[in-house]
Protein backbone atom coordinates (compact mmCIF):
# COMPACT_ATOMS: atom_id res chain seq x y z
CA UNK A 1 0.00 0.00 0.00
CA UNK A 2 1.11 3.47 -0.53
CA UNK A 3 -0.25 7.00 -0.88
CA UNK A 4 0.62 10.26 -2.70
CA UNK A 5 -0.66 12.94 -3.69
CA UNK A 6 -2.97 14.42 -6.24
CA UNK A 7 -3.63 17.67 -8.06
CA UNK A 8 -7.21 17.93 -9.11
CA UNK A 9 -7.64 14.24 -10.33
CA UNK A 10 -3.86 14.18 -11.48
CA UNK A 11 -1.09 12.17 -9.19
CA UNK A 12 1.71 14.70 -8.92
CA UNK A 13 4.44 12.02 -9.40
CA UNK A 14 4.83 8.38 -11.14
CA UNK A 15 2.61 6.91 -8.52
CA UNK A 16 3.50 3.41 -9.53
CA UNK A 17 7.44 3.44 -9.10
CA UNK A 18 7.11 4.98 -5.32
CA UNK A 19 8.05 1.74 -3.06
CA UNK A 20 4.94 -0.41 -1.48
CA UNK A 21 4.75 1.73 1.91
CA UNK A 22 5.62 5.03 1.02
CA UNK A 23 3.30 7.30 2.86
CA UNK A 24 2.34 11.06 2.27
CA UNK A 25 3.33 12.34 5.93
CA UNK A 26 1.73 15.30 7.38
CA UNK A 27 -1.06 18.55 6.27
CA UNK A 28 -2.25 18.24 2.85
CA UNK A 29 -1.23 21.20 1.18
CA UNK A 30 -4.18 23.46 0.06
CA UNK A 31 -5.66 22.11 -3.43
CA UNK A 32 -4.52 18.89 -3.02
CA UNK A 33 -5.93 15.35 -1.90
CA UNK A 34 -4.68 11.93 -0.99
CA UNK A 35 -4.54 9.27 -3.52
CA UNK A 36 -4.25 5.64 -1.69
CA UNK A 37 -3.03 2.40 -3.77
CA UNK A 38 -4.02 -1.11 -2.31
CA UNK A 39 -1.45 -3.46 -2.02
CA UNK A 40 -1.61 -7.27 -1.59
CA UNK A 41 -5.18 -9.10 -1.31
CA UNK A 42 -6.74 -5.60 -0.27
CA UNK A 43 -9.66 -4.38 -2.78
CA UNK A 44 -11.65 -1.09 -3.16
CA UNK A 45 -15.06 -1.13 -4.92
CA UNK A 46 -15.76 1.99 -5.85
CA UNK A 47 -19.33 3.32 -6.07
CA UNK A 48 -20.39 6.06 -8.29
CA UNK A 49 -23.68 8.00 -9.16
CA UNK A 50 -23.13 9.49 -12.50
CA UNK A 51 -26.25 10.99 -14.48
CA UNK A 52 -29.18 8.48 -14.91
CA UNK A 53 -26.44 5.65 -13.24
CA UNK A 54 -26.73 5.48 -9.98
CA UNK A 55 -24.36 2.57 -8.54
CA UNK A 56 -26.09 1.54 -5.30
CA UNK A 57 -28.91 0.32 -7.42
CA UNK A 58 -26.72 -1.87 -8.88
CA UNK A 59 -25.38 -3.77 -5.26
CA UNK A 60 -27.21 -6.65 -4.74
CA UNK A 61 -29.39 -6.58 -1.51
CA UNK A 62 -27.88 -9.42 0.01
CA UNK A 63 -24.22 -7.76 -0.06
CA UNK A 64 -25.27 -4.67 1.41
CA UNK A 65 -24.54 -5.47 5.39
CA UNK A 66 -21.05 -6.85 4.66
CA UNK A 67 -20.17 -3.25 2.68
CA UNK A 68 -21.60 -1.31 5.79
CA UNK A 69 -19.58 -3.64 8.24
CA UNK A 70 -16.51 -2.76 6.11
CA UNK A 71 -14.12 -0.08 6.01
CA UNK A 72 -16.51 2.39 3.65
CA UNK A 73 -16.35 5.87 3.79
CA UNK A 74 -18.56 8.93 1.46
CA UNK A 75 -17.05 10.48 -1.45
CA UNK A 76 -17.69 13.73 -2.76
CA UNK A 77 -19.65 13.36 -5.38
CA UNK A 78 -22.50 11.25 -3.40
CA UNK A 79 -20.48 7.76 -3.76
CA UNK A 80 -18.92 5.42 -1.78
CA UNK A 81 -15.02 3.60 -1.27
CA UNK A 82 -15.61 0.18 0.27
CA UNK A 83 -12.59 -1.55 1.63
CA UNK A 84 -12.16 -5.29 1.28
CA UNK A 85 -9.88 -8.22 1.25
CA UNK A 86 -10.12 -10.34 -1.33
CA UNK A 87 -10.62 -13.73 -0.23
CA UNK A 88 -11.02 -15.95 -2.88
CA UNK A 89 -12.55 -13.82 -5.34
CA UNK A 90 -9.25 -15.13 -7.49
CA UNK A 91 -7.33 -12.15 -9.92
CA UNK A 92 -9.84 -9.46 -10.16
CA UNK A 93 -9.27 -6.88 -12.73
CA UNK A 94 -8.88 -2.88 -11.69
CA UNK A 95 -12.03 -1.96 -14.07
CA UNK A 96 -15.20 -0.18 -14.23
CA UNK A 97 -18.55 -2.53 -14.72
CA UNK A 98 -20.87 0.47 -16.45
CA UNK A 99 -23.14 -0.40 -13.67
CA UNK A 100 -21.61 2.79 -11.37
CA UNK A 101 -19.39 -0.12 -9.68
CA UNK A 102 -15.78 0.23 -10.45
CA UNK A 103 -12.97 -1.89 -8.61
CA UNK A 104 -9.76 -0.74 -7.60
CA UNK A 105 -6.98 -3.61 -7.24
CA UNK A 106 -3.63 -3.87 -5.79
CA UNK A 107 -0.66 -2.07 -7.53
CA UNK A 108 -3.06 -1.32 -10.80
CA UNK A 109 -5.33 1.46 -9.56
CA UNK A 110 -6.00 3.82 -6.31
CA UNK A 111 -8.53 5.63 -4.24
CA UNK A 112 -8.87 9.21 -3.13
CA UNK A 113 -8.84 8.82 0.40
CA UNK A 114 -11.12 11.04 1.79
CA UNK A 115 -10.97 10.30 5.67
CA UNK A 116 -8.98 12.96 8.06
CA UNK A 117 -7.33 9.78 9.77
CA UNK A 118 -4.43 7.42 8.48
CA UNK A 119 -5.15 4.41 5.90
CA UNK A 120 -2.47 2.20 7.92
CA UNK A 121 -4.83 3.26 11.60
CA UNK A 122 -7.55 1.60 9.92
CA UNK A 123 -6.67 -1.07 8.38
CA UNK A 124 -7.89 -3.69 11.14
CA UNK A 125 -11.79 -1.95 9.98
CA UNK A 126 -11.23 -3.85 6.26
CA UNK A 127 -12.95 -7.24 6.43
CA UNK A 128 -12.37 -10.38 3.96
CA UNK A 129 -14.97 -11.17 1.67
CA UNK A 130 -17.56 -13.38 2.04
CA UNK A 131 -17.95 -16.62 -0.72
CA UNK A 132 -21.24 -14.84 -1.73
CA UNK A 133 -18.74 -11.18 -1.87
CA UNK A 134 -16.93 -13.22 -4.25
CA UNK A 135 -19.35 -14.78 -7.21
CA UNK A 136 -20.76 -11.09 -7.18
CA UNK A 137 -17.01 -9.31 -7.70
CA UNK A 138 -16.15 -11.84 -10.56
CA UNK A 139 -19.04 -11.69 -12.60
CA UNK A 140 -18.50 -8.15 -12.56
CA UNK A 141 -14.69 -7.77 -12.17
CA UNK A 142 -12.84 -11.44 -13.29
CA UNK A 143 -10.02 -10.91 -15.14
CA UNK A 144 -9.73 -12.28 -18.62
CA UNK A 145 -6.85 -13.27 -21.00
CA UNK A 146 -9.25 -13.92 -23.39
CA UNK A 147 -9.00 -11.62 -26.85
CA UNK A 148 -12.22 -10.43 -28.06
Amino acid sequence: MKSFLLKGKVPIIKWSHLPDNTFFEGKLPEGYSLAIMPSDDYIIVDVDRHGKVDGFDNIPKHLEAELLATLHYDTKNNGRHYWLRNNGAGILANKASGQGIDLRVAYKGYVVWYPKTDIRDRLDEINKTSPAMNVWLKELFSYSTKKK
